[in-house]
């Protein structure tokens, strides 16, 4: 099943991106640690096919802009994309282990 992301930020102080807007001019390729609390607007069903696809909608989102933090949100992005693929997870504490023995790899997911 495929989703759609409304494209509309939420309003007001719910839109945590403001906050890194000159940064994302400055280095458009660098990479942002964010936290987003989403719902669905809207459920479209194609007649033809029967496809369902939820459109989600972004409630509240906010920059992690502190490193230590971004570092532990990286860890929990890493840890359900394998859960979610099936791969195999390190229990955390080891996982926090051979992440002090040989650093932090932030380009995986």
């Amino acid at each position: 099943m495929s989703a759609n992301l409304n494209g509309k930020l939420p309003d007001g102080d719910r839109n945590g991106l403001a906050a890194i807007a000159s940064e994302l001019i400055e280095s458009p390729n660098r990479v942002h640690v964010i936290i987003a609390l989403l719902d669905c607007s809207k459920v479209t069903t194609n007649t033809d096919s029967g496809d369902v696809v939820p459109t989600a909608r972004i409630r509240r989102i906010e920059a992690i802009k502190d490193p230590e933090d971004g570092r532990r949100m990286r860890m929990l992005l890493r840890r359900e994309w394998e859960r979610r693929t099936g791969k195999t997870v390190l229990p955390f504490e080891m996982e926090e282990e051979m992440r002090s023995a040989f650093g932090d790899d932030e380009d995986s997911p």
